[in-house]
């Protein structure tokens, strides 16, 4: 059987893009975590994988911290919550279950390793996608290595146990199928049901295969939705005008399927919030479900108002939910300038280019109409607004400057969809720019034309893929070499206090607590806040204490011993300087021994 060289090369380079893709994001974590010793850069990547490996090894999800009855619920790390000394995740489910139940099968082993995995998958996804949604290999092969190379994108898969770009995968895979539910148009006119009579067999068995695709693209958004369902703030509006355009050849039977897929992954998620928070509409996040159960009240209110009343109880409802899904305020002077750094200025090459491209394609759709891009124009700016104005107005600290905007800054992360809605825009300016070059290099057309045209597209992706790796590598203090040596350095750190340390411990910390959980039991603070001496007291007598901070001075180290412990009838003691910033100490009872030191 002769094969098509054609139509076999570009999915070849493709899996060839997506399994480089793979190996690059996971040397990193080759490389970092060794021995068993694995630690991660962020509480919420430490929480993440501390309850999926948990899941994967005991079907659990929450465990029993029996400190905490005597220093109450405040024995834990950032990213947990205790509940009367059950100590459980804050945060979505999604990447935990998902990842968990794969450690189950294959073994926990792989958890660090599923990020790039889902990765690398979705670059093959984003490009199917993006090929069929401009019917051109081309412009789908270029937004895959746009993608691929592009900062973000490898750095939070690098950055393994982050949700975001599992939810974004999940989202392309969702997309892609619902696209291929589609089929083709209905027939219209007065020869509809004829039309409909003479399909041919083949086109009434996609039928059935577009069920299938419809029930499995409700699987994977309902798999998006758990792994992140404050996107819906954007994925409801975005997802919902899209529909408006296709309700027609979506039709109803497909709705009810994709529900159905979407109602189905949400059972695990139902069961879960309801053995952990007592509700199956409860999270781990105190502030949504407070969120939630206001707007909920609110609209009961508004559903029971009588004539006289709703105006009022409209106006208090659009009130109470505009302040509820801006929980945090609203700033939209803070939500531009943080878009200008973090889009416009961080990605200067990217975003001209792209800008460029939707003036491109404006320009066609306006001289030949298509639906689809149109759809797709309308939903990335209401996605881009919402976003834009919903994480903007937030003010994050990830990294201790204020004042440097770095890759590592969650504005980055959160606004991944409003990147991949600006990458195939870009992807078409190149094709175009590449069309028009070898036009007027050569004037008639032929191969030579072809060849050309491939060579400058393969040129300016270059270009791309060295200025995003670089980037992703050394462009900021978060870079991922930086990342590398200080991941190692506060690993040997986190070792030597643990060596230092008994295994029953306590460490009072405000920074380290990442690294030290779950090797040591952990209260977030810093001295001497009273209800952390509150809790010493009680803990003295059956626990090592241990604070670990920045390395106190003389005067404050005084302070502290000769003012503010005696109080409570504490004592610190250096243990010892751990490096030029950091100091272990060890907080003792003057009153009299404790237990561990008895025994």
């Amino acid at each position: 059987m002769k094969i098509d060289r054609k139509k076999i090369i570009n999915p070849l380079i493709i899996t060839i893009l997506a399994l480089l893709f793979f190996i690059f994001t996971s040397s990193f974590n080759v490389l970092t975590q060794k021995d068993g010793f694995v630690k991660w850069n962020s509480p919420d990547e430490t929480a993440n994988y501390f309850f999926s490996k948990k899941f994967a090894e005991e079907g659990d999800l929450k465990y029993f911290e029996d400190a905490s009855a005597l220093g109450g619920n405040i024995i834990m790390p950032r990213s947990l919550r205790s509940d009367d000394g059950w100590v459980k995740p804050v945060s979505f489910l999604g990447i935990i279950l998902t990842y968990g139940g794969i450690g189950s099968v294959l073994g926990s082993f792989v958890i660090p390793f599923l990020t790039p995995f889902f990765a690398a998958l979705g670059i093959i996804f984003f490009y199917l996608l993006i090929k069929r949604l401009f019917n051109n290999e081309r412009i789908g092969l270029i937004s895959a290595f746009l993608l691929a190379s592009f900062p973000v994108y490898i750095y939070y898969t690098v950055r393994s146990m982050f949700h975001n770009i599992l939810f974004i995968v999940f989202c392309l895979i969702a997309f892609y199928l619902l696209s291929l539910a589609l089929g083709l148009p209905r027939p219209r006119g007065i020869f509809r049901e004829l039309k409909r009579k003479f399909f041919s067999l083949k086109q009434e068995g996609q039928r059935w295969r577009q069920f299938i695709w419809t029930f499995l693209a409700g699987i994977f958004a309902g798999l998006a939705i758990i792994t992140r369902m404050s996107e819906l703030i954007w994925l409801i509006p975005a997802v919902g005008l899209i529909w408006l355009f296709y309700s027609r050849r979506f039709g109803f039977i497909k709705l009810f399927l994709f529900l159905a897929g979407i109602f189905l992954t949400l059972i695990p998620l139902i069961y879960y919030n309801s053995v952990l928070y007592d509700n199956p509409w409860r999270g781990g996040y105190n502030e949504m479900n407070r969120s939630l159960e206001e707007i909920g009240v609110v609209g009961e209110q508004l559903v029971t108002a009588d004539y006289s009343t709703y105006l009022e109880r409209t106006r208090d409802y659009g009130k109470t939910l505009f302040n509820n899904i801006f929980y945090f305020g609203f700033d939209s002077k803070q939500s531009i300038t943080m878009f200008e750094n973090y889009v416009l200025k961080m990605f200067p090459l990217f975003t001209s280019v792209a800008f460029f491209g939707a003036f491109l394609l404006l320009l066609q759709n306006v001289s030949n109409f298509k639906k689809k891009y149109l759809a797709y124009f309308l939903a990335g700016i209401v996605l881009s607004i919402i976003l834009v104005f919903y994480y903007g107005s937030w003010l994050f600290n990830d990294n201790p400057d204020p004042d440097r905007f770095t890759i590592g800054n969650s504005y980055t992360r959160y606004w991944l969809p409003i990147y991949l809605f600006l990458m195939p825009l870009a992807s078409f300016a190149i094709f175009k720019i590449s069309q028009a070059f070898s036009a007027v290099i050569i004037r008639h057309e032929n191969n030579f034309r072809e060849i050309i045209s491939g060579s400058v597209q393969s040129l300016i992706i270059l270009v791309f893929v060295v200025v995003g790796i670089r980037f992703v590598l050394f462009g900021s203090e978060e870079g991922l070499v930086y990342t590398y040596y200080n991941n190692l350095a506060d690993k040997k750190t986190t070792q030597e206090v643990i060596a230092l340390t008994e295994e029953n411990s306590i460490i009072i910390t405000q920074y380290y607590d990442k690294f030290l959980f779950p090797d040591r039991k952990i209260i977030m603070g810093r001295l001497p806040q009273d209800y952390i001496l509150e809790a010493v007291q009680k803990l003295l007598n059956s626990y090592p204490v241990y604070y670990y901070n920045f390395y106190l001075p003389e005067k404050d180290y005084n302070y502290l011993n000769e003012r503010r412990l005696p109080e409570y009838g504490l004592q610190l003691d250096l243990i010892k300087k751990m490096n030029a910033s950091f100091g272990l100490y060890q907080l003792k009872n003057t009153f009299e021994s404790s237990v561990y030191e008895e025994k």
